[in-house]
């Protein structure tokens, strides 16, 4: 296995730990304890290029999708600044990365120019009855009428939902159950008046997502917008790479609080010792299991991104759930552990121990959660495949 980072795009990994300490870090608190749309470090990686880097290279891009080692080292770099900016770059990336490649010409050409200029893609699949936790179904439907597809429905945990210039809408096209045939994706401008903000996002945890429900309202969209053939989003090429991104993200959060009390136990110095607390053994001890539990996880997902360029997504999609597992589990250790290592300091609000704990505990329940990441991976040893679906 080879896990070396591409030389063409260790540029990106380099900068990415820049923006997470100078640009982003500095801002997640207030995103958090506000509750706030991180803005500015879209506008900010925006402004880099960094909003368009899973383009294909002919259409302005660096087509970092397909670079698994990079990608994912770039969001686990970015978490450790904030988690929260780190997500929904990953969500609007992946988004745009299949835009492209399932699009058609034009529509590659037109929403490569939208996302060049630094327009942010929000993507909407969550239902109540569409749930990765068991079988997935979709009752938002999209029923042609002459040039546009009527789209009526409801949705859970729109992550920019307000704030994105563009949504995605994962719907059934017209009558057809079987998603494997007809789940597709239509393409709006956010300011479509049928799009309606129902039930505000007030969590303890990834507060600045914005990942209002909202209902479809007869929504119109012509049929032109709509990007690939029914089922396309589910291949197995496509739907299981967005896990693989959410394990990067998530182990950033243990990534941050890891470098956060490593520094903190090095300086902290308790009377009458007068010594940092680094240099007493129960300390060191509890650093050591933190280190080992995230070099163990970044190997993990390692491995699965290796995978995916080796053998294809599909294959893969064993490695991805294990990656999502470990990589989750490690993330809720860590910051649970750092926070004891720091003791009373680690509570306090202006420190961003408490706030990593909380986005670690949000990774355990991110599609696919943690059991059911055990559950497709025993699927994969017992039965040779796990099916996305659920069934």
């Amino acid at each position: 296995m080879d896990f070396r980072i591409n030389p063409e795009n260790e540029d990106l990994l380099e900068r990415a730990k820049i923006y997470a300490k100078e640009i982003l870090a500095p801002r997640a608190e207030k995103i958090d304890q506000d509750g706030i749309f991180p803005r500015e470090n879209f506008n900010d990686l925006a402004k880099e290029g960094f909003t368009s880097l899973t383009l294909p290279k002919d259409l302005g891009g660096r087509d970092l999708y397909e670079d698994t080692a990079t990608y994912s080292m770039v969001l686990y770099e970015l978490s450790k600044g904030c988690t929260n900016t780190a997500m929904l770059f990953h969500m609007h990336s992946s988004i745009s990365h299949v835009i492209t490649y399932l699009g058609t010409d034009e529509q590659k050409r037109r929403y490569g120019e939208i996302i060049r200029s630094g327009k942010i893609i929000a993507s909407y699949a969550s239902e109540n009855t569409s749930s990765l936790h068991g079988v997935w179904r979709m009752e938002t439907k999209a029923i042609r009428d002459g040039d546009v597809y009527r789209i009526n429905g409801r949705k859970y945990f729109c992550s920019m939902a307000g704030e994105a210039d563009y949504y995605v809408l994962w719907v059934q096209l017209e009558e057809e159950e079987d998603l494997t045939k007809s789940l597709g994706l239509l393409i709006a401008p956010s300011d479509n008046p049928g799009f309606k903000i129902d039930q505000e996002w007030n969590s303890f945890a990834m507060r600045g997502t914005m990942s209002h429900s909202m209902i479809y309202d007869d929504v119109k969209i012509p049929v032109e917008d709509l990007v690939g053939r029914g089922g396309d989003p589910i291949r197995p090429d496509v739907l299981p790479k967005f896990g693989f991104g959410y394990s990067a993200v998530y182990l950033g959060a243990g990534g941050g609080a890891f470098d956060w009390v490593v520094n903190y136990a090095q300086n902290r110095k308790l009377m009458p010792d007068n010594v940092p607390i680094a240099s007493y053994p129960a300390i060191q001890r509890q650093i050591g299991e933190m280190k080992i539990a995230l070099e163990g996880a970044i190997l993990m997902l390692q491995r699965a991104g290796w995978m995916i360029n080796a053998h294809g997504a599909d294959k893969a999609y064993g490695a991805i759930n294990e990656a999502k597992y470990v990589c989750a589990e490690a993330s809720a250790f860590i910051t649970e552990k750092a926070i004891k290592v720091a003791g009373g300091p680690g509570l306090f609000r202006h420190n961003p121990l408490q706030r990593f704990h909380r986005e670690a505990r949000a990774g355990l329940i991110m599609p696919p959660n943690t059991e059911k990441c055990l559950e497709l991976t025993a699927k994969t040893v017992l039965e040779g495949s796990a099916n996305m679906l659920g069934s």
